[in-house]
């Protein structure tokens, strides 16, 4: 669940009758946290809370607050003092729920959704939060009902229809499943998941031709070389200092947790100081980007390429492969236009290399959506100092090499 969906748990703090002037304290609390300045935030609410050791809001606030940051027993621990104070209440068993499946007990978070639910059976983010959990614990018709469910009370429910087109997607069922993606672009056009989800279930009912079109991945999946940047003899010198960068940083972790890294290790964000290479190569990304920009808008008529934003937001990590590493398939759903650059490639993929080891491909579903037929996919062949851009929704993926060396890039997400 993004931060997004959570922040729906904590309404506009009400009057509690605390000292002082609670109501006005507790609106600096959620303007903070909606700021992203969590800690100011919890602090604030800490303050309240010292006073009157049960004030809903500051609990509800809290609660929220702990569950952004990750630490959902101490969110379970606020939320659950609500729900004893009211235990009558729908939101305080949804709030715990949300918290729960945070945690990972899905079975209380079911039964907490649940009892909101009995408690006011038309709560739409009750539905929705009951299917999110059903799908963490592997019920996935229990979940398709669900998301239905929550769009029959809000159709353009924001997540839901997405949701819904991944989840028939799993259970073999495509032709739903391009109605419920139709669905989510009608309320939110240029979606990333809906686009990606379409263009699967097109082909699987038989129509690759619109998939063809969505992905337009001739199109869309624009290469380019550079030379070295200022500041740099050669693009060998750069390469290598872009390699040592990545090789040394702070946050670069053997297959990390929810990403597509696979026999290899990868980064967190390279665009936070010291940025040393990666400076040069944010404005490598930039100039990029302005010449893809004018390049895609020349496809008349294309779904998404209109609603592309001038981006200038760059979010940037390193990835290195090593025997067998690969990339599975995987899209970017947060971001507008991804890409990455090639810094070190193995031997392997220099000169005559017949299965395309190493290769980046487009086009192919990931694993948890079993497909019938055969999908259209486009492999393009890296370089050291070339750049692919592409929209975000493409799902793409690398194929496996059999090397000592390391294959060492540089993806990007660009951000409005």
């Amino acid at each position: 669940m993004n931060r997004k969906e959570r922040r729906r748990q904590s309404k506009v703090p009400g009057k509690s009758g605390t000292a002082g002037n609670p109501f006005q304290t507790l609106r600096a609390a959620l303007s903070s946290y909606q700021a992203g300045q969590f800690a100011t935030a919890l602090n604030i609410c800490r303050e309240v809370l010292t006073v009157d050791p049960d004030n809903r809001d500051a609990l509800n606030l809290s609660g929220t607050l702990y569950l952004d940051m990750g630490e959902t027993a101490k969110s379970i621990e606020c939320l659950s003092r609500v729900l004893r104070m009211f235990p009558g209440d729908p939101q305080a068993h949804y709030n715990l729920g949300t918290a729960l499946a945070a945690h990972g007990d899905l079975e209380k978070a079911i039964a907490s959704q649940k009892r909101a639910l009995e408690l006011r059976p038309d709560y739409p983010e009750a539905h929705y939060n009951l299917a999110n959990a059903y799908r963490q614990a592997g019920e996935r018709d229990a979940a398709a009902s669900r998301y239905q469910r929550t769009l029959d009370l809000v159709p353009g429910y924001p997540g839901a229809a997405t949701n819904l087109a991944s989840v028939l997607l799993e259970l073999k069922r495509p032709q739903d499943a391009l109605r419920a993606s139709e669905k989510a672009l009608e309320f939110f056009p240029g979606d990333r998941d809906a686009l990606s989800f379409n263009a699967i279930a097109a082909s699987e009912t038989g129509d690759p031709e619109t998939a063809a079109w969505i992905l337009s991945m001739d199109d869309l999946v624009r290469p380019r070389d550079f030379s070295a940047p200022s500041g740099f003899a050669n693009l060998g010198d750069f390469n290598r200092a872009l390699v040592d960068h990545v090789l040394a940083h702070p946050t670069l972790t053997h297959e990390p947790h929810n990403m597509a890294t696979r026999d290899g290790q990868q980064t967190e964000n390279l665009a936070i100081e010291p940025k040393g290479p990666v400076r040069q190569l944010e404005d490598m990304i930039i100039e990029a980007f302005d010449d893809y920009l004018p390049a895609v808008r020349k496809l008349a008529g294309h779904p998404y390429v209109p609603l592309i934003p001038d981006l200038r937001k760059i979010d940037i990590w390193g990835t290195v492969l090593g025997r067998q590493g690969h990339q599975a398939a995987h899209m970017h759903r947060n971001a507008w236009v991804s890409g990455v650059y090639y810094a070190q490639l193995p031997g392997v993929m220099h000169g005559d290399n017949e299965d395309r080891a190493g290769w980046i491909e487009f086009g192919r579903p990931p694993d948890e959506f079993p497909c019938s037929v055969e999908h259209e996919v486009r492999m393009f062949e890296p370089k050291e100092g070339r750049m692919f851009m592409f929209p975000s929704y493409e799902y793409h993926r690398t194929i496996p090499f059999e090397s000592a060396e390391q294959r060492i890039s540089i993806a990007f997400d660009l951000l409005a």
